[in-house]
């Protein structure tokens, strides 16, 4: 195979196809931005901030609504978007390591990409990754490039597809006035004018927000009274002592699964002797890190974060052209070994999470499931919701649990019916009015939902009788009893 980005953006095509076509829409809150962009195509207009976007980025849902328009499906339309960004990012990861490391560090890393499991399975969803990471490298090569102006609007734009995109807003003006240090007080200037033209659409977005519901912030607001919850609750289950040293190894641990164990091992290897030694690129390696510095921060010290591997795909990418340097510095009855490992581990990898995860339910399913190239949820949800849609006639209004784990959003998106037959019980500001409005003439119960025993026969609520229709691991669905 000729080692050219065109050979790897086919490689990672192919490694897409089965993903694209057979996954579910689950993590990265996939479901929910679908549904929004959807709700926002049938009369498009200008976001009204949190009330409307909630805690998403204002652009991948107006990015996904236009699709929508366009091609007629929400599920396609959000696939399409992830799928020819994931390509774009594994061209761009390829130019960006052949500008700062050379030829061959520039397929390794873009092979790296285009295999690694997580990266298929969020390339291949309507998770917001992908497309933002697409916007990230693109604003990292305009800059490699000294095109400041498109690398602050591509950035500007990164930041409104998901917000710790506003995290590299400094560190790329950093980045900027370091490279152009030598030009004194005109570096600092252009520098501040980098992160003005960055900071427009960040800014704009605020200001949506503080019309709308009074908090600028409102999002991030949001998104980190969540991730305390979630902390929170994690602390609760390991205890305070292991969940800090958690957060201490986890972005090292995490690099290893995306980018699949050997090269994620020579990926860190390798960026942080060129972090030490001050070689070329090393700068990627500093951007990449410092935010995972303030995450491990806030996760090990304030115990106020949640780390999830997603948060980990940037510092991967800016770590993969540093892979191919333990190739070169091996003596040669060490290096074919390790090339075959790697090679084995980089095919392997996505293979046995997809097995351990696709069609399984426990423990360990659950644990492969996040990181499995392949979107999928448990079997039991899956059969749920295809057996409710064959279920549902045109009158009848669902009555859907609501649950810790979110697994109600995949099965109610999965089942695919319009706003007004659904009474879901996680839509706390609307449940009691929808109730009132409507009466259910089914009901679906979750295992460690909130409205009821799951395995009971018979389901009784507020003077409503549902009767077991059909039982499935993880979800009961009801009918009115005659």
């Amino acid at each position: 195979m000729k080692r050219g980005p065109l050979s790897v953006v086919l490689l990672a095509a192919v490694a897409r196809v089965l993903p694209l076509l057979f996954g579910y829409e689950h993590y990265g809150d996939a479901p929910v931005r679908i549904e929004l962009a959807e709700r926002w195509s049938r009369a498009p207009h200008l976001w009204r901030g949190f009330v409307e976007a909630y805690q998403y980025g204002p652009l991948h849902l107006t990015l996904i609504g236009a699709l929508i328009r366009l091609l007629g499906d929400r599920v396609a339309a959000a696939r399409a978007l992830s799928f020819f960004c994931g390509l774009a990012c594994v061209w761009l990861l390829y130019l960006i390591a052949e500008r700062v490391r050379g030829p061959e560090a520039g397929f390794w890393a873009a092979v790296g990409l285009a295999l690694s499991p997580l990266f298929i399975q969020v390339s291949t969803t309507g998770a917001s990754e992908a497309p933002f990471l697409a916007l990230f490298l693109a604003a990292l090569l305009c800059l490699l490039d000294d095109r400041a102006l498109p690398a602050a609007l591509l950035l500007g734009a990164a930041g409104l597809i998901r917000y710790d995109g506003w995290i590299y807003l400094p560190l790329f003006a950093a980045l900027l006035w370091w490279r152009d240090r030598e030009t004194g007080a005109a570096a600092v200037y252009r520098a501040l004018g980098f992160a003005a033209f960055c900071a427009a659409p960040a800014l704009f977005w605020m200001h949506l927000n503080a019309r709308f519901t009074g908090d600028a912030l409102a999002p991030i607001h949001h998104i980190d009274l969540d991730h305390a919850a979630l902390a929170q609750m994690m602390r609760h289950f390991f205890g305070e002592a292991p969940w800090r040293l958690y957060g201490l190894v986890y972005w090292p641990v995490a690099v290893l699964g995306i980018a699949t164990p050997v090269l994620g091992a020579l990926a860190l290897w390798g960026s942080a002797r060129a972090l030490r030694r001050r070689e070329p690129g090393w700068e990627l390696v500093a951007l990449g890190w410092l935010p995972v510095v303030y995450f491990t921060f806030r996760t090990s010290v304030l115990g106020n974060f949640r780390p999830l591997g997603r948060f980990a795909l940037v510092a991967t990418a800016l770590a993969l052209p540093f892979a191919h340097d333990l190739f070169l510095d091996s003596a040669r009855r060490v290096r074919r070994p390790l090339f075959s490992a790697c090679i084995a581990l980089l095919v392997l990898t996505p293979l046995v999470l997809a097995g351990l995860s696709w069609r399984r339910n426990g423990i360990v399913a659950e644990w492969a499931r996040p990181l499995s190239p392949i979107g999928s949820l448990p079997p039991g949800i899956a059969d749920a919701a295809q057996f409710l849609k064959g279920e549902v006639r045109p009158g009848d209004v669902v009555l859907l649990d609501a649950v810790w784990d979110y697994l109600d959003i995949p099965l109610a998106f999965a089942v695919n019916l319009s706003d007004d037959q659904w009474v879901r019980a996680s839509w706390t500001d609307e449940f009691e009015d929808r109730l009132a409005r409507t009466t259910p003439t089914l009901a679906v119960l979750i295992y460690q939902g909130k409205l009821g025993d799951w395995t009971q026969d018979r389901f009784d609520f507020r003077g409503l009788h549902f009767c077991q229709q059909a039982r499935f691991t993880y979800a009961t669905v009801y009918r009115r009893c005659p």
